[in-house]
């Protein structure tokens, strides 16, 4: 048993040792700065949408699509923090409820938060929308109902509206989207999306496609030269004067813009590299402490990201790391093989390409294009990850690590 001195070691040192930091919160994923930089149009594009609830008119639907990091959610916010300061001037009520849909990750949760968020829970006992025992169908009906009832002008933002649509399909979207058609008066509600995925739209109905995306925006990656502002801006808000060189910054901006420009992974990247240097009781967060964060950040997170997968995700990573070709088919032999030995239903081919899809974007695999000149092309797969993690990620499973 570890002696309790040696804890109590540990917190006296980081109670008298200099602290680097002087504002934690700056440096977390929740953190909305007041100002956005490089967002200008996107900004004015969402507003404008908007903006026509102060004409007592419902906004268009909103897909707003872009890769992790590149400030699709913290724009929204924004925009919506004004709009609702505006709308309270104008004496014009309006409800806005913002879910994550990674979070609520089932269309039922997703339900049970927006009946949360806009109060039937608390104000109407008979159209009470229960944690468990609705059917969808009611649940949705209730919401609706108690929308009608009360006239509301509802803006629902569902965040990382993708991850919804790939665990449960496009079932809870088609309800909101035909949501007007029930509303009376000046009631309406109108949804905006933020997704991830540029390929999101391919996996809707026609029909809720054609209704969802009535307008639509794409937000672009940070360039490095862009996330070094964003970096300078957020270090003069979180750092002590004199606590963290250029040249540390300069690296953190290089090491985001060249995988993806995605600013909450560089933000992310400062906060490891400060608390690091702050163990260390150094005097100054250095590029050495960037290059340790990024090193310590990409192991844990593609250790919690394989471990959290679902069983199938996790086989079809294990087959890509036992293939010999990294081809497509060649993968999806050794999977289906897989399946049998641990007495699963395999995944349809096309459902495998979308797992496969999705891996590349978690950058947990690589995939190219490779010409066989008049034979044609083939995808090669390979992994991103080294095997040990994977071995670390699946050995806890009873039923995959007799694979390993």
């Amino acid at each position: 048993m570890m002696d309790s001195d040696y804890l109590d070691n540990i917190f006296d040192k980081a109670v008298i040792g200099a602290s680097l930091i002087k504002n934690r919160k700056t440096l977390t994923i929740d953190y909305v700065p007041e100002k956005l930089p490089f967002r200008d149009e996107e900004s004015k594009t969402i507003a404008q949408v908007l903006s026509v609830v102060l004409k007592n008119g419902r906004p268009s639907n909103l897909l707003v699509f872009g890769k992790p990091g590149t400030g699709k959610t913290a724009v929204v916010k924004n925009v919506i923090t004004r709009l609702k300061k505006k709308s309270i001037e104008h004496g014009i009520e309006i409800t806005v409820t913002i879910i994550n849909a990674k979070t609520s990750n089932t269309s039922y949760k997703v339900l049970y938060d927006i009946a949360e968020d806009i109060g039937i829970n608390r104000f109407d006992k008979k159209l009470r929308v229960h944690f468990t025992g609705l059917s969808m169908g009611e649940a949705t009906d209730r919401i609706l109902e108690y929308m009608k009832k009360n006239n509301l002008r509802v803006v629902l933002i569902i965040d990382e509206i993708d991850s919804l649509v790939d665990r449960n399909g496009d079932d809870v979207l088609y309800s909101f989207t035909r949501a007007n058609e029930r509303m009376l008066g000046d009631g309406f509600v109108s949804l905006i999306g933020i997704s991830n995925s540029l390929t999101f739209k391919d996996k809707l109905d026609p029909r809720v496609r054609s209704s969802l995306s009535e307008e639509e925006i794409i937000f672009n990656p940070y360039t490095i030269i862009q996330l070094k502002e964003i970096l300078n801006d957020r270090s003069k808000l979180a750092f002590n004067e004199g606590s963290i060189g250029q040249a540390a910054i300069n690296l953190c901006a290089a090491v985001a813009g060249k995988e993806n420009g995605d600013a909450r992974k560089a933000i992310d990247l400062l906060r490891v590299a400060a608390e690091i240097a702050e163990r260390e009781r150094a005097d100054m967060v250095t590029e050495n402490h960037i290059r340790e964060a990024q090193e310590k950040i990409e192991k844990d997170t593609n250790y919690e990201v394989i471990k959290n997968s679902t069983t199938h995700t996790k086989l079809i990573v294990l087959s890509i790391m036992k293939s010999q070709t990294g081809m497509t088919g060649d993968v999806y032999d050794i999977y289906v093989s897989l399946c049998k030995q641990i007495e699963h239903d395999s995944l349809t081919q096309r459902r495998v390409t979308q797992i496969i899809s999705e891996l590349d974007q978690l950058g947990l695999i690589t995939s190219n294009v490779v010409s066989h000149g008049r034979y044609g092309r083939s995808q090669i797969i390979k992994i991103a990850v080294s095997s040990d993690t994977i071995s670390k990620a699946l050995k806890d499973d009873n039923f995959l690590s007799m694979l390993l």
